[in-house]
């Protein structure tokens, strides 16, 4: 029977790094050297919207500003206003776990309770072997920046051909000037489950990624690799 996908949330993750400030030296070791990436989905719940989003914001700009972040960028789903999603990166899950001992970050989870309507959806994401790996460009918040996560649960005997045809595409994507972002990632804990996250300055260079006949060509042959359809969201920035 397959396993589920990694998911956790927040609270759970920082009981995860917790229990790594106990492990032996190596263990410590290789918690601090390993990069850490998470999508959070939170499913806000309308009303609540206008108190949740100061603290939300006021959260991201001091873990931006806290030793080890490298992003932390906060969207809005553009057909559900109430479903936020958060990219983070971080230099390590001691860096993570730090941060989360926060007043704002506090103050954030207690809202939680009340706000969200539901719970809260933690991916922890890797790079892929055999494609470029994630850039690393922090994403500055604009107003007219467009943003694009495609979620896929690959067949396991098309993994290596969904893989290779992200190859090439990702380095021409990321070549026009207007591409600020185009990483492909492991969902953690389930090898057939990949997520895309693009960003493009605004919404002219979007249109024009999609009309690149590379990525023509990739949604052509994409869906015989997938064992469903692919979950696909456009974004745009909360404002921070």
């Amino acid at each position: 029977m397959p396993r589920p996908v990694a998911a956790m949330t927040r609270r759970q993750a920082l009981a995860t790094m917790a229990a790594c400030a106990t492990m032996p030296a190596i263990g410590r070791a290789a918690a601090r050297e390993t990069p850490v990436r998470i999508v959070t989905v939170l499913p806000v719940k309308p009303p609540a919207l206008t108190e949740f989003l100061p603290v939300m914001k006021e959260n991201a700009r001091v873990a931006r500003a806290h030793p080890g972040n490298q992003a932390f960028s906060v969207f809005m789903d553009t057909e559900s206003p109430a479903t936020l999603y958060l990219f983070e990166s971080w230099d390590s899950l001691p860096d993570l776990a730090d941060f989360m001992k926060t007043d704002t970050q506090q103050a954030l989870a207690t809202l939680e309770q009340s706000t969200l309507s539901g719970e809260a959806l933690s991916l922890h994401l890797s790079d892929v072997p055999d494609t470029p790996a994630y850039n690393g460009n922090p994403l500055e918040t604009t107003e007219d920046a467009q943003t694009l996560v495609v979620r896929f649960q690959v067949r396991p005997q098309e993994r290596a051909a969904f893989i290779a045809a992200f190859h090439d595409v990702i380095p021409i994507v990321r070549a026009d000037r207007h591409t600020e972002a185009y990483d492909l990632f492991h969902v953690g804990g389930r090898p057939d489950n990949f997520i895309l996250l693009g960003r493009w300055h605004d919404g002219a260079a979007y249109e024009k990624y999609q009309r690149q006949p590379s990525i023509r060509k990739l949604r052509q042959i994409l869906p015989a690799m997938l064992k469903r359809a692919s979950e696909r969201h456009e974004l745009h920035d909360v404002t921070v």
